[in-house]
């Protein structure tokens, strides 16, 4: 990708902060620093970077070329390739050192666009006439008038430019590769000749006469836009057609954008903002730190660099502060990354932090946002409502956060105070019933400790009119406000010969976790030809449906917290942590399943039957594939291919070649081929309802949580947050797929005691015996000569 950079120049107070904020559709005025953008013009993506400095900076020496800073904002100043020129119409001073300035660009030979700031003035405040300023200007491309009220004419500006260079570099590309054999012959001749700027090549009195009429030519009927000032057509007669194909050209949306400081640590790349917040936005835009321009340093030779300008930038710092964290927490919501990472932070942060801390944090913030006088009535109570909502979101999601007395008093405090104003009476409601319910303190173990006497205390009195905001209607979050991730499901129970079924309701974990335990296999019931028969009459999708139906309440009992827990406590932790056992319960389902299935194969002693039930479970393998639910289809395959299951050859033989092959592509979705990529592919496109294969992502949290360090930094207070953006790759599908239940679940009775109760052995080795018991490698070839040679059992 090519890079572009732009100088924004202008004397003092004429409004360049203003005009790159307006240009690039920031959500704050631009820091010290450059900013960098990723724009496409025709298709063709470039790096875009505006650097902004005043006149003052440097010298200007009309007889000579322009000579740049070496450094802006700390950081190495980029080589220049346009100019945008601003002059404020009210004030007469910003125009003073135009002249000079205008000199030493065409010396330069850069490519140079006048902007005209503040034009929404009324006409008797204005102190110059903008077609005046513009005339005696003829070496600029193009006069643009902007004005704060419309900042579509500050991208118009910025896109013209953009579209004189992108020409004027595809043009100098064309020459070299059609005309290199001209363009060496006639470079002597240039050499002197002045640099036309927007086509980077010399300029004769000849070509500009008929490069004038052939791009007039091609110009023709090409209709004027409105509400543009320019000037100077005939000198550069592309201008109509840049100026009328920049206002086709803004339609692109606008990426998300962070500070300086924090850019590359709390942005998720490749998320597009919400297009609805500036319809006619064209760039992607990301702001820069003062690293951020390395890149550029081989434009800076080596040997003219000074001490101070190398060892004076600014360190990058490692890690991002918990202020840093809880300010994008209670931000705007833009883009799905900005949701996504609300969902991660509330998840995660107990690794970092305390709930009373965070509490303390957000609520600092709300009080900061009511005493906030510099915006609008309006803003200030939108942004009330955002904090509050964050608020309603945590309460909803953990409520285990706040079952600590001293927390539960200062969020009841806290509602008790919104309940007082009837915008805020929605959240107030919301966050009452939750606690009203039975809420239970979380399991801290592995997290951050939050006993009362560590943590900083909260006022519950909060500053008088804290809360205050009149007038306005009330607040809805029970949209967004769920009671619990997995919402709740349905479990229908087969009834008598009445046909009348029992319907059970989950709505929390607690209620998952009650019937998961009624899940753990007891182990009593032999396996006889009686239960091989059984199970032979039982439907293939009965029993995947009961497969699935066992491994979603399982999959529903695990909090995402327990899961994180799982992969990074030690041995001793795990045996205290009380949590730990739903996630326990479920691997130890998966082993139940791949041990069933190979001991059921095992079971009968002629080849033919094992064939049956070998090929019942390759039918079973497909059912679980169309529900979603690849858990216990690995359990399954594991099942399958294990030592004891695979040696079989005899077995293989009878099971029908059709069905082989469709089992053949199961095996190579969840095979571990590169990592699973097969499996991870059809992981991220499966539609919900769905349920992950469980060791894989526990795996992939287990690198996540190893790998990394949570907090970094010369003293140890930064927070590595790259590393729970990680850990929220794997959390947030999960988290998804938690959200959608399984519709009305059917009990089959039968084939729950077949799967929990068999009585079987459960060690490897005695498994293996039993293969090779029923199938050996000796006997299988003395079978099959006997079949084919009988004389020679004579």
């Amino acid at each position: 990708m090519e890079d572009i950079n732009i100088a924004v120049i202008g004397a003092n107070g004429v409004g360049k902060s203003h005009f790159i904020q307006r240009a690039l559709s920031l959500p704050r005025i631009p820091g010290p620093h450059p900013t960098t953008a990723r724009v496409q013009i025709d298709n063709v993506p470039f790096a875009v970077t505006l650097s902004e400095l005043d006149l003052e900076y440097f010298d200007v020496d009309p007889d000579s070329q322009i000579k740049w800073p070496k450094q802006i904002g700390g950081s190495i100043m980029p080589r220049v390739d346009g100019v945008l020129l601003l002059f404020d119409v009210t004030n007469r001073e910003s125009i003073v050192e135009l002249p000079q300035t205008l000199s030493a660009l065409v010396n330069s030979s850069l490519t140079t666009v006048l902007v005209a700031t503040k034009c929404d003035e009324p006409e008797d405040e204005r102190e110059m006439e903008i077609e005046s300023v513009a005339a005696s200007c003829p070496s600029c491309l193009v006069t643009i008038k902007t004005s704060s009220s419309k900042p579509d004419s500050a991208r118009m500006a910025l896109f013209t430019l953009l579209r004189a260079l992108s020409n004027g570099r595809h043009e100098s590309d064309v020459t070299e590769l059609t005309g290199g054999q001209r363009r060496r012959a006639a470079s002597a001749a240039h050499l002197d000749a002045p640099i036309e700027a927007v086509n980077n090549r010399p300029l004769s009195q000849h070509s500009k006469h008929s490069r004038a009429s052939s791009d007039m030519s091609l110009l023709k009927g090409i209709p004027l836009p409105s509400g543009m000032d320019y000037r100077n057509l005939s000198k550069s007669p592309r201008v109509e057609y840049l100026v009328s194909q920049s206002s086709n050209q803004s339609t692109e949306s606008v990426d998300e954008v962070t500070a300086p400081s924090v850019s590359h640590m709390l942005r998720s790349p490749g998320v597009r903002l919400d297009s609805t917040r500036h319809n006619n936005s064209f760039l992607d835009v990301e702001d820069s730190d003062a690293d951020s321009l390395r890149r550029y340093s081989d434009d800076v030779p080596m040997l003219p660099r000074n001490d101070d300008m190398v060892f004076n930038q600014p360190v990058k710092k490692t890690g991002v502060s918990f202020d840093e964290l809880v300010d994008r927490l209670i931000a705007p919501k833009f883009s799905r990354a900005d949701s996504n990472f609300m969902d991660v932070f509330h998840c995660l942060y107990r690794k970092f932090s305390t709930p009373n801390k965070l509490f303390s944090a957000i609520l600092s913030r709300l009080d900061r946002a009511k005493d906030d006088r510099t915006v609008h009535y309006l803003t200030k109570v939108s942004n009330q409502l955002r904090i509050i909502e964050v608020v309603a979101k945590w309460v909803a999601a953990y409520p285990g956060d706040f079952a600590r007395p001293r927390m539960r008093r200062s969020l009841e405090e806290f509602i008790r105070h919104l309940s007082t104003e009837p915008i805020f009476a929605a959240a107030a409601q919301q966050m009452r019933r939750t606690l009203s319910q039975s809420v239970l303190e979380d399991d801290e173990t592995g997290w951050q400790p939050s006993n009362d006497g560590d943590e900083a205390y909260v006022s519950s009195e909060p500053a008088h009119g804290m809360y205050v905001a009149d007038g306005m209607s009330s607040l809805s979050v029970d949209e967004g406000v769920e009671r619990r991730p997995s919402g709740s499901s349905s479990l229908y129970t087969d009834g008598d010969n009445t046909g009348k079924n029992q319907h059970f309701q989950f709505h929390t974990p607690e209620d998952y976790e009650r019937e998961a335990m009624t899940m753990e296999p007891t182990y009593h019931l032999p396996l006889t030809k009686f239960r091989y028969h059984m199970l032979m009459e039982i439907s293939d999708d009965d029993i995947a449906d009961e497969l699935t139906k066992i491994d979603w309440v399982m999959f529903s009992s695990i909090r995402i917290r327990d899961l994180v827990r799982h992969v990074s406590l030690s041995t001793e932790q795990k045996a205290k942590c009380k949590s730990a056992r739903n996630v326990n319960r479920m691997i130890a389902h998966f082993n139940h399943i791949a041990q069933w299935v190979s001991n059921l194969i095992l079971m009968r002693d002629k080849a033919k039957h094992r064939a049956q039930m070998l090929e019942k479970f390759m039918n079973i393998a497909l059912k679980l594939r169309q529900l979603n639910n690849y858990n216990s289809l690995a359990a399954i395959i594991a099942g399958i291919n294990g030592a004891a299951v695979h040696r079989l050859v005899q077995t293989r033989q009878l099971v029908s070649e059709a069905v082989q092959k469709r089992f053949a592509r199961l095996i190579l979705l969840m095979g571990s081929q590169k990592s699973y990529f097969a499996y991870r592919l059809a992981w991220e496109n499966s539609p919900l309802p769905r349920i992950p294969f469980m060791p894989l992502h526990r795996g992939d949290l287990v690198s996540a949580e190893v790998g990394s360090m949570t907090f970094v930094g010369p003293h140890g207070d930064r927070i590595n947050w790259k590393k729970f953006e990680v850990l929220g790759e794997v959390l947030l599908p999960i988290m998804k797929s938690q959200g959608c239940p399984y519709p009305s679940l059917t009990k089959h009775d039968t084939a729950r005691e077949l799967i929990l109760e068999c009585l079987m052995p459960t060690d490897e080795d005695e498994i293996y015996q039993r293969s090779v018991q029923v199938e050996s490698s000796a006997g299988a070839a003395l079978d099959s000569s006997k079949k084919k040679f009988p004389w020679f059992a004579k």
